[in-house]
């Protein structure tokens, strides 16, 4: 941590006038394309965990994270762990399953705004990105499940509590919904900050790397949206390259998440017992198979 630290530090003082610039862009990025596309169902989905309690610990549930994006699906299935609804390796197939970017964010801003495709084909791209996801997952599961594979206790690991209570509906309405919903307002505020700080970083070292001399345009992509899915993305707009191409390399980057995802989505596993590192196994194995579905379509 000290290294990346002192490196970025560096870089700030350095090249003052590139981290400027992939500031900026990231800020734009976070302001025009990840606030007004993330923050409603953020809302939505603590109004429905304040007032329908019940259904939030249902496991079909889960799968509303798939229309909030990163990191609300994984926040969705660190709750439903620490309730003890989920066992250890059940979590991490729900993560790499239902943790991915919003389908707004791949329909509107990837496919019409990015690639410049019809609304058909972008759901085709979506519908890619999921089915990658959900093979990706059960892979996961199905070698988590061979007892002579390294690391198969930990990964069948359940943890031994008992499903949180539901509070009754008297206790639910102790408080005025004015002041439930100013609260679930601020804290998917304070979330959207945090994942916009994430944004700006590694957009930063994404302007590092885009300007990397003799990188060939897809290399530079890769790299870049290895780090952050949205500057990543958007590079493919001008990029010298084909439509194919494109494709590829955008459904290979969307189902890894990049790092600035795998940040914040480590920020929201911090507060259970899940590490971070099985989740990046298994968006590695998605993002192989993304590649490997666009590549025969």
């Amino acid at each position: 941590m000290i290294v990346i630290s002192i490196l970025f530090l560096c870089l700030l003082l350095l090249c003052p006038e590139t981290a400027l610039a992939g500031s900026k862009y990231g800020a734009a990025l976070w302001v025009t394309q990840l606030l007004p596309t993330l923050l409603p169902f953020f809302i939505a989905i603590r109004l429905f965990d304040s007032c329908l309690p019940r259904v939030t610990q249902s496991r079909i549930f889960l799968l509303t994270g798939i229309l909030c994006g990163y990191p609300a699906g994984a926040t969705l299935v660190s709750n439903q762990y620490d309730k003890g609804l989920l066992s250890r390796k059940q979590a991490y197939f729900y993560l790499g399953f239902v943790n991915n970017p919003s389908p707004m964010f791949v329909l509107v801003f990837c496919g019409t705004t990015v690639l410049g495709v019809d609304s058909r084909q972008a759901a085709i791209l979506f519908f890619l990105l999921i089915l990658a996801s959900l093979a990706g997952s059960l892979l996961f599961l199905l070698l988590a499940s061979i007892p002579h594979l390294p690391g198969h206790t930990y990964f069948s690991f359940r943890k031994q509590t008992q499903p949180a209570v539901c509070p009754e509906d008297a206790a639910a309405d102790a408080d005025t919904l004015s002041g439930r919903l100013d609260k679930i307002i601020l804290d998917s505020f304070i979330l959207l900050v945090k994942i916009g700080g994430y944004v700006i970083i590694f957009s930063i070292f994404g302007q590092f790397i885009s300007h990397f001399p003799g990188s060939s345009p897809s290399a530079g992509i890769l790299c870049s949206g290895l780090l952050e899915i949205t500057s990543g993305v958007s590079y493919l707009q001008t990029a010298a390259i084909s439509l194919h191409a494109k494709k590829a390399l955008m459904l290979a980057i969307l189902s890894f998440g990049g790092l600035s995802a795998a940040a914040q989505t480590g920020s929201v596993l911090a507060r259970s017992e899940l590490s971070i590192l099985p989740y990046l196994m298994v968006k590695a194995g998605n993002s192989i198979l993304a590649w490997l579905l666009i590549i025969f379509f």
